[in-house]
């Protein structure tokens, strides 16, 4: 029986996917031929959306090529997933992993893994979607293109707990001064509603790192690539500091990479 709370030396994460099968097919390939048997997805994941059968058709194909190398996927939730069938076709077990398949799993927020070494691995996903007013809600727990489930909770963060950890898995990132520059760039292209909704999750994403205080924090959803560190200070003023990496998402460059969650050293490969 896999004991999904062990995490292994040496890991593999995946930026943003979007349902896009053959570029993850690819990504995996490449991750599990370095000898990686965990991969981890840093949120939108998107192959679970309405629950139509093909989707499952789909993560039987993903999950092939993960038996190829007895590998495991885990999925760290993003913004754009389809929440209402994840739960209505895939129910959380006790400990709160739903499996869509036997090498497939989504992790609980606020979800705990150790190395033998004794390192801590965290996950929260979720993220506010900066596009919401473009989207449609489902009706009745069916259709639609945004979920509130997307959002960061204060049950999250109780979850999440306030021990620190040494790694973070998340899809959103921490409120470098980079990402700052890096997001004030765009501000045109989006509502002065869908600035303020995505800001309220990055605030919330901001708490959950600012009660763990990682070493590194591995994300996705800005689709870029970015490597900062940064000195922060919790609300009594001590300053901790953080690593955040944002990987790319599917089909570009630099959006996929093996962790060693011990040493946190950090591999990107070449891909796209």
């Amino acid at each position: 029986m896999t004991d999904h709370g062990f995490v292994h030396d040496r890991i593999g994460v995946l930026g943003d996917p979007h349902a896009d099968f053959l570029w993850t097919k690819r990504a995996l390939e490449k991750l599990l031929a370095t000898g990686v048997q965990q991969i981890h997805v840093l949120g939108d994941f998107g192959f679970v959306w309405h629950g139509a059968p093909k989707e499952r058709n789909t993560l039987n194909r993903l999950t092939a090529v993960l038996a190829t190398h007895d590998g495991h996927l885990y999925v760290t939730g993003g913004n754009h997933e389809g929440y209402a069938a994840l739960q209505r076709h895939y129910p959380a077990d006790p400990d709160g992993y739903r499996h869509l398949t036997d090498r497939v799993h989504w992790l609980p927020r606020g979800w705990r893994g150790y190395t033998d070494a004794g390192t801590v691995v965290a996950s929260l996903g979720g993220a506010n979607s900066i596009d919401r007013e473009r989207r449609t809600p489902p009706i009745d727990g069916h259709g639609g293109s945004w979920w509130p489930e997307e959002q960061i909770t204060d049950a999250d963060l109780t979850a999440l707990g306030t021990t620190p950890v040494d790694v973070l898995l998340a899809h959103d990132a921490p409120r470098t001064q980079a990402l700052a520059l890096r997001l004030k760039a765009d501000e045109g292209s989006w509502s002065r509603n869908g600035l303020a909704y995505s800001d309220l999750g990055q605030q919330m994403f901001q708490r959950g790192v600012e009660q763990v205080q990682p070493k590194l924090v591995l994300s996705g959803h800005y689709h870029q690539f970015l490597d900062t560190t940064e000195t922060f200070h919790d609300r009594g003023g001590n300053p901790y500091t953080t690593r955040s990496v944002i990987l790319n998402c599917n089909g570009f460059a630099r959006s996929a990479a093996t962790l060693e969650p011990d040493t946190q050293t950090l591999q990107v490969l070449p891909m796209v």
